[in-house]
């Protein structure tokens, strides 16, 4: 299983624009997906954090910029530079994560990242490694519009939600499920991450298919697969209906609004109720026009599962940790340092506390 993370489940940084995410956005979690409705395991699926860059330019890359993050009467945000330094960069919004929400929401913003004083060396060797890093566009649009990172300052923000749990693998890449093998952001991490385990799993999935542990195993899956394609097909077939894009906009705003910065257990049960609806409503009466719409879709079908994951977990961890935010818990409960496990039992979700030792 190596589908990649999981993009468009929360609004991006302009709402109702889909694709302006700061990592691939036709990764939606389905490798997430298929394994939790096959029953296997899922933890960490609570955990969420957030990018940050341009301003309407949702792209990686933001410690790639040499500059101070600066307030608009060009005072420094943070404690750790005054001036454009391409080896450490400013660290403030690493430690303070949330700056450029909080400055927006108190009135104090916007925030800049002002590069002005870097030598024209600098600024090259900047730009070089934002090429390197997927930006040229930004790059090329900035040279077009006549914007300089030498001359003016650049407004940040921070960008939309992003997943970090995923499926539950061990070290060899096997999961839960016998037979099945996952790696790299299918849980969390980068490319070298992704490499490494890839690797470890391909090779723990080549031993195993060796084996005769996996035959005649197919036809218990067949009923579930005419269901599939029974759904699919009616999608193909209708003639009014929503669009896949309608119910992606409608989940995010749901994600967003009851299991989002801020969560309650109050918020949770009524967010859950507003999701099963909107599941009912989608797989009911979603329209697909071609094959590319019916992909789309399907990956609409794969975050609802994943979202409801995610707020079952959500409602489940009883404190505040790291981006996990309960206000009707705002204290961090050393005794819940554990994985939170979801998973699938005879189509019901089951949820388990484990160790990290485990």
């Amino acid at each position: 299983m190596g589908t990649g993370g999981c993009c468009r489940l929360y609004p991006s940084s302009t709402p109702g624009w889909l694709f302006n995410l700061p990592i691939c956005p036709v990764v939606t979690g389905d490798g997430r997906a298929m394994t939790y409705r096959a029953g296997g395991e899922l933890f960490d699926m609570e955990f969420t954090g957030q990018w940050a860059g341009l301003k309407y330019f949702a792209r990686a890359g933001k410690a790639t910029w040499i500059g101070v993050l600066r307030t608009a009467d060009d005072k420094p945000i943070g404690p750790f530079i005054t001036k454009p330094d391409k080896v450490h960069g400013d660290s403030t919004a690493d430690c303070w994560t949330t700056v450029f929400d909080d400055y927006m929401k108190s009135g104090r913003g916007p925030v800049y990242m002002d590069c002005r004083g870097a030598s024209h060396e600098d600024i090259e060797y900047m730009k070089h490694w934002l090429r390197n890093e997927g930006n040229q566009g930004i790059l090329d649009y900035m040279d077009e519009v006549g914007i300089d990172p030498g001359k003016h300052a650049i407004e940040f923000r921070t960008y939309d939600i992003g997943l970090n749990g995923g499926i539950l693998y061990n070290p060899q890449g096997e999961t839960t499920l016998k037979g099945l093998y996952s790696s790299g952001q299918e849980y969390s991490g980068g490319m070298s991450f992704s490499a490494v385990f890839g690797w470890i799993a391909g090779e723990s999935m080549a031993s195993y298919a060796k084996s005769n542990e996996h035959a005649d195993k197919f036809d218990l899956a067949r009923e579930q697969l005419d269901e599939k394609v029974r759904l699919l097909t009616l999608m193909l077939n209708r003639n009014s209906g929503p669009s896949w894009h309608e119910a992606n906009i409608a989940l995010q705003q749901i994600m967003w609004e009851y299991a989002g910065l801020v969560r309650s257990e109050t918020l949770l049960d009524q967010g859950l109720r507003n999701l099963q609806r909107l599941k009912n409503k989608v797989t009911s009466s979603i329209v697909a026009c071609n094959g590319h719409e019916l992909g789309r879709c399907i990956e609409v079908l794969n975050l609802l599962d994943v979202g409801e994951a995610v707020m079952l977990c959500a409602r489940e961890r009883k404190e505040t940790r790291a981006k996990h935010n309960r206000t009707d818990f705002p204290f961090t409960n050393p005794l819940l340092d554990k994985y939170l496990v979801i998973k699938l039992e005879k189509d019901k979700p089951v949820l388990k506390w484990q160790d990290k030792s485990m």
